[in-house]
């Protein structure tokens, strides 16, 4: 009477090989933890490091952090530069040898806004004149703005990586 087909088999104390105690094919943990450890590094590469650079215009040097937009990024890879200052109200401008298209351009600028122009492919410094038209913001000064008021038509312009040398 070995297979009394109304009698329910013994199962072995001893499970079979490869069988782990505790997981079903249900239990995801291992791969949701590599997923998260995957996400951790990818999250670690991404991470932005916010960029400083130093604008140095006449008389006035002070330095501004860079946002994370593609714009700010672009400026990082052209830097250093050199120009003459150009002034229109509370702003200076200078051009740069760069363009990028309006990102999420704005119409107002409060003072102390470093910000792209794309129509004149111009950085812009702003303390406290409205843009002429939309701007890509890509940063903020870290000291008065109002000290760019000294700044004159022509002055020199050089904008660097925050601690590289001025010569």
């Amino acid at each position: 009477m070995k297979n009394d087909p109304k009698k329910p088999r013994k199962r072995s104390p001893v499970p079979p090989p490869g069988y782990v105690m505790g997981k079903t094919s249900y239990d995801r943990t291992a791969e949701k933890e590599k997923l998260e450890r995957e996400r951790q590094e990818y999250l670690r590469g991404r991470e932005m490091v916010m960029k400083r650079i130093t604008i140095a215009a006449g008389k006035v040097v002070m330095q501004a952090e860079l946002n994370d937009s593609a714009t700010a990024r672009k400026l990082t890879e052209i830097l250093p530069v050199e120009a003459s200052a150009r002034v229109w109200g509370n702003e200076i401008y200078f051009t740069v040898p760069m363009h990028a298209e309006p990102e999420n351009a704005q119409a107002e600028a409060p003072p102390g806004t470093v910000a792209f122009w794309p129509d004149g492919d111009c950085l812009c410094v702003f303390f406290g004149q409205k843009p002429y038209s939309p701007v890509n913001v890509v940063g903020k000064l870290l000291g008065d703005p109002s000290a760019f008021a000294e700044v004159r038509d022509g002055d020199p312009v050089r904008v660097e990586a925050a601690g590289e040398a001025t010569e």
